[in-house]
């Protein structure tokens, strides 16, 4: 399956359940599941509180720095890749860390 099929798949499992209101908590219940299985209940809070404030961050600084006309500026198109990029190098970082982890633990 090509990303293109994929996103087609998923956009509108994503649309509804931002329709919702349970998008990001599906999402850090993926994410919690995937990078710490076994977390207890007081880890799982600290990570949601800390998964939502990223969250949050992101939707402020997006409003905060995008430029006031309605449809987006190459400003804005280069500032979303930006850090865009930033974030998925440090994903690809956290998996690599994961991956030689759980190797050595087997």
């Amino acid at each position: 399956m090509t990303p293109k099929e994929l996103r087609a798949l998923s956009r509108p499992k994503i649309r509804k359940l931002a329709r919702h209101g349970k998008l990001m908590d599906t999402t850090f219940k993926v994410f919690q599941r995937a990078v710490y299985p076994g977390a207890a209940p007081d880890q799982v809070n600290a990570l949601r509180i800390a998964f939502f404030a990223g969250a949050q961050e992101i939707n402020a600084l997006l409003l905060a720095s995008l430029d006031e006309e309605e449809d987006p500026t190459n400003g804005d198109l280069d500032f979303m890749s930006h850090w865009r990029a930033e974030i998925e190098r440090f994903q690809e970082r956290a998996i690599a860390v994961m991956k030689a982890t759980r190797g050595r633990a087997n």
